[in-house]
């Protein structure tokens, strides 16, 4: 049986709380998108991680159960219970599963300026394929600074759907034999 390590099942944050981090005035738009999917391919592994932690912990869990108890009615009216000796099961054995979940739905909403940018050679003409989207929030964080009237929001929204245990997973059928 191999040993299931549940310190490596999640992730070290990107930026911890406590790390110093700087503001950058404008970024790749591309890169943005690049970002959240990176956000949630992250947070997609640490579910997985989470469920296979899960299922390591019920398949090291054991727990005594009478596999069976026979009842006996004898001539006189008298019933009597003889219980099997008790085994010890997993969790897992016994049918207990954990659920998996994954991202069905991500959406990031963010207030910010957006410009076309190209790159310049030396000589003023445009560099040839460098022409980019790029996302500005400084303007909109002046505006509010001003008091004027700038409708900023941010918003994020996830949903999670559970899906089907690995078909490896599922329970195989018993038969019960004497």
């Amino acid at each position: 049986m191999t040993q299931f390590d549940s310190a490596k099942a999640f992730r070290a944050p990107i930026y911890a709380p406590e790390a110093a981090v700087q503001e950058a005035a404008s970024g790749s738009f591309a890169d943005l998108v690049r970002l959240m999917a990176e956000g949630i391919a992250d947070a997609q592994l640490a579910l997985d991680r989470s469920s296979a932690t899960m299922v390591q912990e019920l398949a090291d869990t054991f727990v005594d159960i009478v596999p069976a108890i026979t009842e006996k009615i004898s001539a006189d009216g008298r019933v009597s219970f003889e219980h099997a000796a008790a085994q010890s099961v997993s969790l897992l054995a016994l049918g207990v599963k954990p659920t998996f979940y994954q991202f069905s739905q991500a959406t990031i909403e963010v207030s910010m300026d957006l410009k076309l940018v190209e790159q310049l050679n030396e000589d003023g003409t445009r560099k040839k394929g460098t022409m980019g989207l790029f996302a500005e929030t400084a303007n909109i964080r002046f505006e509010r600074k001003l008091n004027r009237d700038v409708s900023v929001h941010s918003k994020i929204t996830a949903t999670l759907v559970p899906v089907p245990a690995p078909l490896r997973l599922d329970i195989p059928r018993r038969t019960t034999t004497e």
